[in-house]
């Protein structure tokens, strides 16, 4: 699977969305419904396990929208 597929399906799951509205890269916390701490942590774990990565505590605490999600992922060497 693509990673961009397979990061896609992360933000469904973790955010309980179904539609194409998390695609825009400035959506963050405020506009996602299902994006809260709980859910953050639970992408935290979704990313480093599906892109076999480990995410450094600062980055995680950078994640504010998606976008912010696809510089981080690339940072650690996943091409989207």
């Amino acid at each position: 699977m693509e990673n961009i597929k397979k990061l896609n399906k992360i933000l469904c799951d973790v955010f309980n969305i179904s539609d194409d509205s998390y695609k825009r890269d400035e959506l963050g916390p405020d506009e996602i419904e299902g994006w809260d701490s709980l859910a953050h942590v639970e992408l935290i774990t979704a990313l480093e396990e599906n892109f076999e990565i480990s995410i450094d505590v600062i980055d995680v605490s950078r994640m504010y929208n998606i976008g912010d999600i696809k510089k981080i992922l690339e940072k650690y060497g996943v091409v989207l």
